[in-house]
């Protein structure tokens, strides 16, 4: 079996939000500690390099790129109350996204079958042209862009398992019925997007498939809207690619959110992704990191993942006929919701 490809670079710890801000860079630096464990037999490191102004205004407006750029002069930036930048954070920014590509173009070469791009900052909450959520670039769009100008890509599969939910993204493919676009969230909670009616619109109506999600909910619910829902609207849209927006916010450890996921449920998802991967898109798979801002349970996570990327099968992935049962009725509207659109 070829090696996972794991993008991560000292370089993401340079953008510096502030003190006590919860997307510090001590997220890359454990990360960092648990990369450097990894067997080299079963992972390749790949290092990242800056995407070009040309691949980040495929998906943000040029006078926003601009703004991104000028805050480079100054020490400190507020773009909006969330989201500061420091001098270094264009640059890292354009390294996120230039990383993620990177895993990209070493899968589309066959030289790895799948992988996970460790980057900072986030960038599904990012807009065309406007910052929100600790995002400035939205990386995961960017890549389906690039996925289908270099390499033809017709249909890709965006999964988000962020607490929050990815309106960036979302708005970005809301007409484009190449992308199938699929968020489980907590609902209601930031940044207010995400109600189940909202299925896109256009070309693109039926491809935008959202799970609004009740606090609390934990590994038996989220297996069970996996399994019900993301699974087998997945499996008959067919992608040429997935891509996984894998924020671990939604662990019953993080700050940030109100959910109870644990590292196995993390696990758990990603194997039921990689076999639709398996079925449909010839293993090509690729994670890129969100949110996650408990820095022992998003280490854990990260590591649960990657040793789901090498081992596929596990007992505990069993669903019971009970688990999750009290998400049936929302399930069932959701179905209801989008079985006209295939």
């Amino acid at each position: 079996m070829k090696k996972t490809g794991v993008v991560i670079d000292q370089e993401y710890l340079k953008h510096q939000p502030g003190d006590g801000h919860p997307e510090r860079p001590e997220r890359i630096q454990v990360l960092l500690q648990l990369t450097q464990a990894l067997d080299a037999d079963k992972f390749y490191l790949l290092p990242p390099k800056a995407a070009t102004r040309a691949e980040i205004e495929s998906c943000h407006e040029a006078d926003y790129v601009s703004l991104l750029e000028s805050t480079a002069k100054v020490n400190r930036y507020a773009l909006d109350g969330d989201t500061i930048t420091c001098r270094d954070s264009f640059g890292v920014g354009l390294l996120a996204v230039g990383g993620f590509l990177r895993l990209l173009d070493a899968i589309a070469a066959d030289e790895i079958p799948n992988g996970f791009a460790l980057v900072r900052p986030p960038g599904h909450h990012a807009l065309r042209n406007r910052a929100m959520g600790f995002c400035m670039f939205n990386t995961v769009a960017v890549g389906a862009e690039y996925l289908k100008r270099t390499h033809g890509a017709k249909r890709i599969l965006i999964m988000d398992w962020d607490v929050h939910h990815g309106n960036g993204t979302q708005d970005a493919f809301f007409e484009d019925p190449s992308v199938l676009y699929i968020s489980t969230h907590q609902f209601p909670y930031y940044p207010g997007s995400g109600a189940i009616d909202e299925v896109g619109a256009g070309a693109g109506e039926g491809c935008t498939v959202n799970i609004p999600l009740p606090a609390g909910c934990a590994n038996p619910e989220y297996l069970r809207v996996f399994n019900d829902l993301v699974v087998p609207l997945a499996a008959k849209f067919a992608p040429e690619w997935i891509l996984v927006s894998a924020g671990f916010d939604p662990h019953r450890r993080d700050p940030l959110g109100g959910m109870g996921v644990t590292e196995e449920g993390f696990a758990a998802m990603a194997r039921m992704l990689l076999k639709v991967a398996d079925q449909c898109s010839e293993r090509r798979i690729a994670f890129l990191l969100e949110g996650g801002y408990d820095l022992a349970a998003l280490r854990n996570s990260v590591a649960a993942v990657l040793n789901a990327l090498r081992d596929r099968e596990s007992i505990s992935d069993q669903l019971s006929e009970s688990a999750g049962e009290r998400l049936q009725p929302l399930i069932r509207r959701i179905q209801q919701v989008h079985e006209k659109y295939r």
